[in-house]
């Protein structure tokens, strides 16, 4: 806390600014004080389950996940609507069909561009029985106007992984 403090005068001095990305998975590392200090932050609305996690296997950033994330940090840690971003990802995981099965990663641009339809969707079930989860545009379109509602904007983890023309996230956000 006293380090967030002090690094946040020592740059606002030199005309910069402090910035942090946060969780919920993280909710109990940052003071009320330390997250006041902050001139704002990128709530990481992503990863709440992953490869890490095959037990746990299922949506790692569903819409609900966005709503519980902003309503968490804006009204329980009162951080100002202006100074948080919503995070999204570009990415999604797939699981199973069996717990044993390895658990996999692929970015949004290798899921519309292997599987046909896929930017309408936030699943795909996968040839060998995985099923995918991740971010299509239908909901990212919901997550653009709550970060409309409850936050300053957008923040993407990672634009890299974008599709390009008419499936591409950047264009739907």
């Amino acid at each position: 806390e006293k380090f967030v403090v002090e690094l946040g005068a020592a740059l606002r001095s030199k005309g910069k600014l402090i910035t942090a990305a946060i969780a919920i998975y993280y909710k109990d590392q940052f003071t009320d004080k330390a997250l006041a200090e902050y001139d704002f932050v990128n709530v990481m609305s992503y990863d709440r389950t992953g490869p890490w996690r095959p037990e746990k296997p299922g949506p790692h950033s569903a819409y609900e996940h966005a709503v519980e994330d902003l309503n968490y940090f804006g009204l329980e840690r009162k951080i100002p609507t202006e100074k948080m971003t919503l995070g999204v990802p570009f990415y999604g995981y797939g699981y199973g069909p069996e717990i044993t099965s390895k658990a996999i990663s692929m970015n949004y641009r290798e899921i519309v561009t292997t599987f046909r339809g896929a930017e309408s969707a936030d699943q795909w079930t996968m040839p060998d029985g995985k099923i995918l989860y991740y971010n299509g545009i239908p909901t990212m379109k919901k997550k653009v106007q709550l970060a409309k509602e409850k936050a300053s904007g957008i923040m993407i983890w990672q634009v890299l992984g974008d599709a390009k023309g008419s499936r591409s996230l950047l264009k739907a956000i």
